[in-house]
Formats: structure tokens, C-alpha cells, sequence
């Protein structure tokens, strides 16, 4: 990483939480994004960088504290990025999110998927929960009198219809 590009990040990437405070928070960076972008196994990751598993620890701990969240929205092109010059390490931010993705919550996956950060994510977008379609469906049922049980029909058949999927019930009528 470019001093020009340390200079960008190290603002978002305060030291919080539990646990002790890298010594050189630089190369700690350098450390997941070398992992991140190689596609290696963490115990590939070479000694100048410093110890694998603080890397694996501390990259988890910014998947929980939040600091992920400010990366994603700065190496987006949403407006509130502000432009912080992240322009350069916007690939690798994006890499080291998807290499912990499997920790996100649900709400940091869509918030991806909002931002057009498909990189980001584990799947493809397409693939993610809408969760305002239960919620619009359910506002929409009780509002047509005897759609409930047609919908439903419908929604079995659609599933049965989908390839490789298990059927759900066996409709008679």
C-alpha cells in the first residue's frame, strides 16, 4: 500500500474494540489485503506481514465493529463516500469484505447489494432476500377478498416449477 493510500485509509480504520491494538496497523492492513486478493489460505500469508491468525482476528473484529460498513461506503460510488481518495484500494476493500462474508449480517449484505458493491458479495445479488416483499405481500393478501388461498396455490406452483427444488406439498383440487 502507497503512502498516498495509507493516508486515505487510516482514518476509517481507528483501532476499537476488544483486544490489544496492532502495533503497525499499516502492515496489518497490508497483511488482509495481501490474503484478501491472493485467494490463499491465511497460513500462506508471508512473515513480513506479521502473524496470520491476528490478521483473521482483527479482520473479523472490523466485520463486527462497523469499520467494514464505513470501507463499503467509501469504495462506493454512493454520494456519501466523500471521495477520500479510496479509488485505488476500492477492489481490495471490496475483496477483504467478501473474504469475511460468511460473518456479515444480513442487513451488511444488502447494504452491498444497495450500494452496487457486487463484488462484495458472496452470490449474486439476484440471490439475496428482498425482505420488503414479505411485507408488501402481506399488506397486499388481507386487501383481496379469497386471494389468499389462489396466492398461495400459486406460490406452491411456482416453487415446484423451479429445477432441482424439493416439492413443497402436493396440491389436489
Amino acid at each position: 500500500m502507497t503512502d498516498a493510500e495509507w493516508a486515505a485509509l487510516a482514518p476509517l480504520v481507528q483501532p476499537g474494540g476488544p483486544g490489544r491494538p496492532a502495533a503497525d496497523p499499516r502492515r496489518l492492513w497490508d497483511a488482509i489485503f495481501w490474503i484478501a486478493c491472493s485467494r490463499e489460505p491465511w497460513r500462506a500469508l508471508p512473515e513480513a506481514l506479521g502473524r496470520a491468525d491476528s490478521a483473521h482476528r482483527a479482520l473479523r473484529r472490523h466485520a463486527r465493529n462497523g469499520t467494514l460498513d464505513r470501507l463499503m461506503i467509501a469504495a462506493s460510488p454512493h454520494p456519501l463516500s466523500g471521495g477520500d481518495g479510496l479509488e485505488t484500494l476500492a477492489w481490495r476493500i471490496l475483496r477483504a469484505i467478501r473474504r469475511v462474508a460468511r460473518l456479515l449480517t444480513m442487513a451488511q449484505l444488502l447494504m452491498a447489494k444497495r450500494l452496487g458493491l457486487a463484488s462484495a458479495l458472496p452470490c449474486a445479488p439476484e440471490h439475496l432476500p428482498r425482505p420488503h416483499l414479505a411485507a408488501t405481500l402481506h399488506r397486499l393478501i388481507p386487501s383481496l377478498p379469497g386471494a389468499r388461498p389462489a396466492l398461495l396455490r400459486w406460490m406452491i406452483a411456482l416453487h415446484d416449477a423451479i429445477p432441482g427444488e424439493r416439492r413443497l406439498w402436493r396440491l389436489t383440487d
